[in-house]
């Protein structure tokens, strides 16, 4: 081989062993790096997930409490209607006559009483009239009793004529508001859940009236039924704020309010759960009586607050030994993490670390606030050492 070829072969080795040992050098004598990021301000929501149901605020089931034959129906399912009106019509014509028979019976019981009141005037004219005699001794005593016999009877009479005309006045009572009864009302604003009769059934009224209809109060607010696991439930009172999602609406975020927490428990295959109602609006009534909704029970929130990465508060300096300096040994000799005033650290501009103390506030899953300290918008904060070589 040429000589001059071999010496240049020699020298490219010699060149490229002497520049991989300065790399290498330098590499060593960087330390380590580590990951930062700019610390800023943002919301923070601490939460958990559950499921419930959707239910209307309130049911009502509609009956009939007289018996007969329905001749009309004037509400179905998903109909809105309003307080008072007529939903179902039932045959009223023996009711006409109930009524009829008792106005006839009233007029009858008014006129016995007439009889027997004018019966009581005379009787009374009577008994003074033979008192005043019996006093001047004009007649005898047992005239006198006879008259006051006659008297006290009379009295008897109209009291038993009144009570006739009451009676009287409580039977027809009693079949106008039957009559009044054969139409089926709604007693409230709302929508009509479910029809369970037809036109020509017949209702036989019984101890418990038939159900003929059940209607909701008006859906545009629904409660969603949630079941909240023992190990939450401590975190969960009223008048908390919740998000939630049906599936028929998955692009849709619903929200609403914690109106009250149950403390009964319930018990599904050893599992122990307790009910929270949510009061939920639906002013473009899409959400529908018996969805299936996840629920996001939001347990504490901050809005446009000074906050961390959570990576940063786990975050503690560690060199190789052969590294450490006296000024490292001194970094690395931080305290246990303390939740109210834990330490981080912040990357100076000219890159050394300093240990700063924070008064921490709430934390979700990805950051935690930062109440106070001496840490401020903008520094730059350590969150863990980058991985492999830079």
């Amino acid at each position: 081989m040429n000589k001059k070829i071999l010496t240049a072969i020699v020298l490219f080795i010699v060149v490229l062993i002497v520049g991989l040992e300065l790399a290498l050098h330098r590499n060593l004598n960087k330390g380590p790096q580590f990951r930062t990021e700019v610390v800023g301000r943002g919301d923070i929501e601490r939460s958990f997930v559950t499921t419930g149901t959707l239910t209307p605020v309130s049911t009502v089931d509609i009956g009939s409490q007289i018996t007969g034959k329905i001749i009309k129906l004037h509400a179905d399912f998903n109909d809105r209607v309003k307080k008072g009106d007529a939903l179902a019509e039932i045959d009223p014509a023996p009711f006409k006559d109930a009524v009829e028979e008792d106005e006839a019976n009233l007029k009858v019981a008014q006129a016995t009483l007439g009889k027997a009141q004018v019966a009581l005037d005379f009787a009374k004219k009577e008994y003074d009239r033979n008192l005043e005699l019996f006093n001047k001794s004009m007649i005898s005593a047992e005239d006198k009793e006879n008259a006051e016999d006659t008297y006290l009877s009379a009295k008897d009479d109209v009291l038993l004529a009144q009570a006739g005309v009451r009676q009287a006045e409580a039977e027809l009572e009693s079949s106008r508001t039957d009559l009044a009864n054969t139409v089926i009302r709604s007693p409230l604003d709302g929508v009509v859940l479910s029809r369970q009769v037809s036109l020509g059934q017949t209702i036989a009224a019984r101890m418990q009236a038939p159900v003929l209809f059940q209607i909701a109060n008006d859906v545009k607010t629904l409660m969603v039924d949630c079941d909240i696991d023992e190990t939450d439930v401590g975190k969960v009172k009223a008048g908390q704020r919740i998000r939630f999602q049906v599936t028929a609406y998955q692009d849709d975020t619903f929200n609403g309010k914690i109106i009250q927490v149950r403390v009964a428990p319930e018990t599904t295959q050893d599992v122990i759960t307790y009910k929270a109602l949510v009061e939920a609006e639906n002013p473009e009534g899409k959400l529908l009586p018996g969805m299936t909704a996840t629920v996001t029970v939001i347990t504490a929130e901050a809005r446009n607050v000074l906050r961390i990465s959570n990576a940063a508060l786990n975050f503690e300096p560690s060199l190789p030994k052969a590294k450490r300096t006296k000024k490292t040994e001194t970094l690395a000799k931080k305290p246990l993490f303390n939740k109210l005033a834990p330490d981080v650290y912040i990357q100076k501009a000219d890159g050394t670390l300093a240990r700063v103390s924070i008064h921490a506030g709430i934390s979700d899953n990805a950051y935690t606030e930062v109440i106070s300290g001496d840490l401020k918008e903008g520094d730059v904060i350590i969150t863990g050492l980058k991985s492999g070589r830079s």
